[in-house]
């Protein structure tokens, strides 16, 4: 499956970044201003930490995120279980109804290394305003 490049908005902070943006991929959409997944319009319940793992692989969704740099940005000097990022990836995962037949992989395993976000993009919407759409 192709990965469409389209930029997220940068701003002064990846904190600002993250409220900026809306990204929708088939029948879902990630919204970083309001902190929600919506699948066909109805949001769906997702943890703090699991959507953060979910923006950052969206962020850089280009490449493949090693486990290590996902615990160093997402937990930072927090001391976490093993499982913790596992969790949060499963927990991103039923969110987004990953691997559905109709839409096929969001987020791709790479055993022993990390993951990758691998949803096909929607097109910009013309005319959208600041954010992905």
């Amino acid at each position: 499956m192709d990965v469409q490049s389209y930029p997220v908005p940068t701003s002064e902070s990846p904190q600002a970044r993250r409220r900026q943006w809306t990204l929708k991929f088939g029948r879902r959409e990630v919204c970083t201003a309001r902190r929600e997944v919506l699948v066909d319009g109805a949001p769906r319940p997702l943890q703090p930490r699991p959507f953060d793992v979910l923006v950052y692989l969206i962020e850089n969704r280009e490449r493949v995120v090693s486990a290590d740099e996902l615990l160093d940005s997402i937990w930072k000097d927090e001391i976490v279980q093993p499982g913790s990022l596992a969790a949060a990836i499963m927990r991103v995962r039923k969110a987004l109804l990953d691997n559905q037949p109709d839409s096929g992989p969001i987020i791709r395993t790479h055993q022993r290394f990390g993951y990758r976000f691998v949803a096909a993009l929607d097109a910009p919407e013309q005319g959208a305003g600041s954010g992905v759409s």
